[in-house]
């Protein structure tokens, strides 16, 4: 094998180099499809209104009724960025700008573990091992503009060795305060460069050379006051720490990743995140560097190893111990070994994460996951009262009414806060408490999908009517002191639009066993209007 340190490269190196470019383009393509059901419509229909009005979002909230002020705006560049995107190019665009950003991510992993390791071989390897953790967390949404400005900012800036100029630090300190601008996992950065001044600490105090190093020092503090400069400021901090608390056991993205559910259905990731915990302490011990050792040391690898286990939504930072371990483990092993193993890891990229969609799909977004028709339906009759509806269709409603609909919640699970959360849940199952919690809330509305509608314990029928029913969704009316006005809107609805007088009754296929209680039971409004 040649000198990693020469320019003429062997052809298992070329072929590691055409191998990491091949799998960015994978990471493209399965990051062009069209969008599915989750908060990237929340986001778009803050950002949308944002730009509207020309301010940050006040409280109370003007998009959701149920805000007890638990909200905090540090997403809002992002936010702005991906709505305005999508109303200069549309949702191709938006798409676009999706795969155009989680591709740059993976690109910017594997120059790091190539400039780290000097082999293209560890690049490929580790590229796909980031890529096999981080692909669940892939969409729409602001942090992954978050991750972009990660890895500039602390792989590409602040771990490039070498002196720094007056320009290197004003890139570094503008990327620090645009990061915390776009998302709150700017909150690591001091967390990640206050652990390698205190790593490079250590070391000159073991050395016997000053202890102090006062360069990585000022870093750290300019990455606590670019935190101070969001909106937010200083309470960004209790904020984040909060929000794993709200939504333990509601929130996937909140849970460990070593939960039943990962091992049901990607176990490669904890072993994946289980592997790199054990070889970074490893590496460490049987690699050591000298104190003015590069970014990231074994403090910032480790802590990151670790948070990628207990949160799921910190598995982007495995990049972090990948690049500790790629940088100090120069194993001796050849060449071809290294290449087919990578490759062979590339390939299983490919073959896990699913089918990869087409390279431009015709729909800009899964239509059948959302209640088109029924939010429609909502849009035209201006119904009273507050509406209920799940959470998954929050930032839908609120994106497609464009303020004309207000839903219970849209995601932003800090808002309502957790009892709501709870109270949501047992609503959405027709528990026991559910009829007292839709009275103790005010709710007039309930909107439900229609398959969770029918396959779970009815509710009275004597306290709701049929409002609308399709293949989606159900809208039922609660009879509360907004009951008679709600039924005139729909019933002039009906009137006006007898066309669609068939969505105002229970289709004979749903209707239950004769003299069961069923979740059909429950009566047309149009029974109301006849009287």
């Amino acid at each position: 094998m040649q000198s990693a340190d020469t320019t003429e490269l062997s052809w298992q190196e070329r072929l590691s180099r055409l191998g990491v470019w091949a799998l960015c383009v994978a990471v493209l393509a399965r990051n062009l499809g069209p969008l599915k059901e989750g908060d990237e419509w929340m986001h778009l229909a803050i950002g949308r209104w944002m730009l509207q009005h020309g301010t940050l979002l006040p409280t109370p909230d003007p998009l959701i009724w149920n805000d007890r002020g638990g909200d905090m705006q540090h997403e809002w560049l992002a936010q702005v960025v991906l709505a305005g995107v999508t109303q200069l190019f549309g949702f191709a665009g938006l798409r676009l700008l999706r795969g155009l950003l989680i591709t740059a991510a993976a690109a910017l992993v594997a120059q790091l573990l190539h400039r780290a390791s000097q082999r293209w071989s560890t690049a490929l390897a580790g590229t796909a091992l980031w890529w096999l953790v981080t692909q669940p967390h892939a969409a729409a949404r602001p942090h992954v503009l978050g991750w972009v400005f990660a890895l500039v900012t602390l792989g590409v800036v602040a771990g490039q060795p070498g002196p720094w100029s007056h320009r290197r630090w004003l890139v570094y300190s503008s990327l620090l305060v645009v990061w915390a601008q776009v998302h709150s996992s700017q909150l690591v950065a001091p967390a990640f460069l206050g652990l390698h001044t205190l790593s490079l600490c250590w070391h000159n105090w073991r050395d016997g050379r000053p202890v102090l190093e006062r360069e990585w020092l000022v870093r750290t503090l300019i990455a606590g006051i670019a935190v101070l400069l969001q909106p937010c400021g200083w309470r960004l901090l209790p904020y984040a720490l909060r929000s794993p608390k709200v939504a333990e056991g509601l929130v996937d993205e909140w849970a460990p990743t070593w939960a039943p559910d990962i091992w049901h259905v990607q176990p490669w990731i904890p072993i994946i995140l289980l592997l790199l915990l054990l070889a970074v302490p490893l590496v460490a011990l049987w690699r050591k560097r000298p104190g003015n050792s590069p970014f990231p040391s074994f403090l910032p690898a480790m802590l990151a190893a670790i948070e990628s286990l207990h949160t799921r939504r910190m598995t982007f930072f495995t990049w972090l111990p990948l690049l500790f371990v790629a940088g100090r483990a120069r194993i001796a092993i050849p060449a071809t070994v290294q290449t087919v193993v990578a490759c062979a890891i590339a390939a299983s990229v490919w073959w896990t994460v699913g089918r990869v969609p087409e390279v431009w799909p015709a729909n800009d977004w899964v239509r059948g996951n959302f209640p088109i028709a029924a939010s429609q339906f909502l849009i035209s009759t201006p119904l009273r009262g507050r509406l209920f509806n799940p959470d998954p269709w929050g930032g839908w409603l609120a994106w497609w009414s464009n303020g004309a609909v207000q839903p219970s919640t849209d995601g932003r699970m800090l808002m309502a806060g957790r009892q709501w959360a709870l109270d949501s849940q047992a609503i959405q199952a027709h528990k026991p408490e559910a009829e007292g919690l839709l009275q103790d809330n005010h709710i007039a509305v309930m909107m439900q999908r229609s398959a969770d509608w029918l396959r779970i314990r009815p509710l009275n029928p004597q306290q709701f009517v049929l409002a609308w029913v399709d293949d989606t969704a159900v809208v039922i009316l609660r009879r509360d002191k907004d009951f008679a006005d709600n039924v005139q809107e729909v019933c002039a609805f009906y009137g006006k639009y007898p066309q669609w007088l068939a969505m105002a009754r229970w289709p004979v296929r749903l209707q239950g066993p004769p003299g069961q209680p069923s979740p059909t039971d429950v009566p047309s409004v149009l029974d109301v209007c006849e009287k």
